[in-house]
């Protein structure tokens, strides 16, 4: 079983938006559990459960309380994903990464992230602690250089990051409020391109926990 860790210190950065939708791709490739860790708002399952007889998910999803209070957590899937609470600090992120297969941190290219992303993880640097990386979402497309700048700063910084990142797209936001998955959103050609950000990004996990 592969653990895939999912978490941010700050909010509305896409955290949610990638457990769900690695989770969909992932599902392709061996039994999944998507586990929602933020008991208090819900974002993965209330998203995933919203669509009463809709079956384009393909992986299993629970909440933290049901999934922790069994003998054998994960037992019998392949890859599980947990979509944590949020908000985690370095001391938080440095345990998520020792006990997960892979840990994913989210981030916006907003001009104002890096600095404060770079001061939480360098103390995970100093400990040799890399097993995560950072995956740059919700970038703006050209002429607006946000993400490359980004990009350029946590690399010169030493800040592992997946080689891909995930486009704009209000696809996603419509996912979420239909309950189905963005590559199932009609009249939008930005959804299709939103899956294969992120079938880029599931590529690159598998290659990193196998």
């Amino acid at each position: 079983m592969k653990v895939i860790s999912v978490a941010s210190k700050k909010g509305g950065v896409g955290k949610s938006t990638t457990a769900v939708t690695l989770s969909a791709h992932l599902a392709g490739r061996g039994k999944t559990l998507l586990v929602d860790a933020d008991e208090e708002l819900r974002s993965a399952w209330h998203w995933t459960t919203k669509k009463a007889g809709y079956d384009g998910w393909g992986f299993d999803v629970q909440l933290y309380s049901a999934f922790i209070d069994q003998d054998n957590p994960g037992e019998g899937y392949d890859y599980v994903v947990l979509d944590t609470k949020g908000g985690e600090g370095r001391d938080e992120l440095a345990a998520l990464s020792r006990n997960s297969s892979l840990l994913i941190i989210p981030t916006k290219p907003d001009g104002v992230s890096s600095d404060g992303l770079v001061a939480t993880l360098e103390p995970l640097l100093e400990k040799g602690i890399a097993n995560y990386r950072v995956l740059l979402a919700d970038v703006p497309p050209a002429p607006n250089s946000d993400g490359m700048d980004m990009r350029m700063e946590l690399d010169n910084a030493g800040i592992p990051l997946f080689h891909h990142s995930i486009r704009h797209a209000v696809a996603v936001s419509k996912a979420a409020r239909e309950g189905i998955c963005v590559r199932d959103v009609k009249g939008d050609r930005y959804a299709k391109l939103v899956w294969m950000d992120y079938e880029l990004i599931s590529r690159e996990v598998i290659s990193h926990v196998k």
